[in-house]
């Protein structure tokens, strides 16, 4: 029998009548959970024959995905007394957390009687991923959504089905001490973006919950550094035979297998790898998925030199073509830093020039805001900016509103930037695109023999800070930051960090200054604004945004 039929078989199974027979259904499920072979039959005539992609089309599962849908569903060597504890690393974008959605929502299909399923995540808005996308899964067919009592978005999340099986999410923080799984026992949990969650809420809440009940366990995400129980399960020899391990790169991600397309190409992958280089956090981490150290340097030392040319020096006021001017305020004992750069386009790229640098520190001003204010308006003024953006993290209102206020009869777009931690944070986002700058050789300086002395200590300085500067993820993985190390500074750095922002605008500004904006309809009574609307096969169902996350 060719696998064409077997799968036409299949599908006819779980479908039509045999969709009313939950109990058959059980059996089924039971028998293809023993071999793998018949599991990925089962799963593609079940995306056949009830979910679509986001084009109306029946879903096809990429090989990556589809293998991540197998190893969830099936038993360990077929052995029905153990059950499946899975360590997964996938590359960013790969469609990693939807491949899980698909195999929690086969789960519930099949195991509609009693069974609790949780989904974990560091953040609200990371565990809502998965869920959203198996409320999409539910709500979209007619006879899927026909299953569920009922779809809850607020106050402890959960979809429910007919028969008692409960899907919930919850966050994993600090800020709740893992109260929603404390004393829970899942038959099944999933949990996302399992590196960046602390080892000890992982080890006080989460494992005693899956040893209690030996529920299937899958950890999924992106790496960060080794110092966590995710690169534990992976990596460390103790758990060799309690883990089943799954590592992919951005090489299987491109194979679109019985797919319809893939989520880049090879082509794109050459470029990011040009963009970010081949040595570079970002790239090992998201992409090759392998682990960092605690502690490693963003910018490659020898890319930071060449930015330096001999052609160069700094210049004298006038109007400079798309000229920005970025500021990173001194707080405490920091010296607030003034950059101006110039940009013009090459044949094929936008290329920023550092074309005048100053540093206000306790002997030109120190902390004297009206001082401040003064020297960057003018120097704003002098160069002719365009933008002035300035680092606004923990900054006092007022040098704020009066530079907002001067930059308006300047005609001067002011952008006032805040700096959040984290590795979805806007330092950790506007940091890698600055990488990617410095690899594909977009920034120019003057080198310091071109200056004059009192400038050539302040190129010295910027150069000295882009090599110290350190990307920190802390023992516990509970903060990932982009930071100086001990007893030195970041000023430059994020003085022309924000105004190479600016300047290239790499980055889409949706991304840091903005919100994504939604059409909306209805209001929600909490807050007084509007609420998004779904419209599926069967239902409208009003969600707030949080709800709607990740969809």
């Amino acid at each position: 029998m060719t696998a064409v039929k077997k799968e036409t078989q299949m599908k006819s199974a779980i479908s039509g009548l045999a969709a009313h027979d939950s109990r058959k259904l059980e059996k089924i499920f039971n028998l293809c959970r023993e071999d793998e072979k018949k599991m990925t039959l089962l799963i593609r005539a079940f995306c056949e024959a009830y979910l679509i992609d986001n084009k109306q089309r029946p879903l096809k599962l990429r090989p990556l995905q589809e293998a991540i849908v197998v190893k969830t569903l099936t038993y360990p060597n077929g052995d029905a007394d153990k059950h499946r504890k899975l360590a997964i690393l996938a590359p960013r974008g790969s469609g990693k957390s939807f491949a899980l959605s698909v195999a929690v929502c086969i789960y519930m299909f099949f195991n509609r009687f009693r069974d609790l399923i949780f989904i974990l995540a560091p953040t609200e808005d990371q565990a809502s991923l998965i869920f959203n996308y198996c409320y999409r899964h539910f709500a979209d067919n007619a006879f899927l959504d026909g299953l569920v009592k009922n779809y809850r978005f607020h106050n402890k999340p959960n979809i429910t089905m007919k028969g008692g099986t409960v899907l919930r999410r919850a966050p994993l923080a600090p800020s709740n001490q893992g109260q929603a799984i404390r004393g829970q026992h899942p038959t099944f949990c999933i949990v996302d973006e399992s590196p960046l969650i602390d080892d000890k809420l992982f080890i006080d809440n989460v494992e005693p919950a899956i040893v209690s009940n030996k529920a299937p366990f899958i950890n999924l995400g992106t790496p960060k550094s080794k110092d966590n129980h995710m690169w534990r399960y992976l990596y460390d020899d103790r758990y060799e035979d309690t883990f089943e391990r799954m590592v992919f790169t951005w090489r299987d991600a491109v194979n679109p297998g019985r797919a319809y397309s893939a989520p880049y190409t090879d082509d794109d992958m050459a470029e990011k790898m040009r963009e970010w280089g081949e040595d570079s956090i970002y790239w090992k981490t998201e992409y090759e998925c392998q682990f960092v150290e605690s502690v490693a340097n963003i910018f490659n030392p020898e890319l930071v030199k060449e930015c330096l040319s001999s052609s160069l020096s700094f210049q004298e006021p006038g109007n400079y073509p798309n000229c920005v001017v970025g500021v990173d305020i001194g707080k405490s004992v920091n010296s607030t830093v003034i950059s101006v750069w110039s940009t013009a386009k090459t044949d094929t790229e936008n290329v920023a020039t550092l074309i005048y640098l100053e540093e206000i520190g306790p002997k030109t001003g120190g902390h004297d805001i009206p001082y401040q204010r003064k020297r960057i308006m003018a120097i704003s003024k002098e160069y002719g900016a365009g933008k002035l953006i300035i680092d606004a993290t923990g900054m006092g209102g007022a040098i704020e509103q009066d530079l907002r206020v001067e930059c308006v009869e300047e005609q001067i777009q002011f952008i006032p930037f805040v700096f959040t931690g984290g590795p979805k944070g806007s330092k950790t986002q506007i940091y890698r695109d600055y990488v990617s700058y410095i690899q594909q050789k977009l920034v120019k300086i003057p080198h310091p023999d071109n200056l004059e002395p009192q400038h050539a200590k302040l190129v010295n300085k910027w150069v000295r800070e882009h090599i110290d500067l350190e990307y920190t993820m802390d023992a516990a993985n509970k903060t990932e930051k982009i930071a100086a190390p001990s007893g030195k500074h970041d000023d430059y750095c994020d003085s022309s960090a924000i105004a190479l922002h600016a300047s290239l605008q790499m980055l889409p500004a949706s991304a840091t200054f903005a919100s994504v904006s939604l059409k909306q309809t209805g209001t929600n009574r909490r807050t007084g604004g509007r609420n998004p609307v779904f419209a599926t096969a069967r239902r409208s169902h009003n969600i707030n945004k949080r709800g709607l996350r990740g969809i």
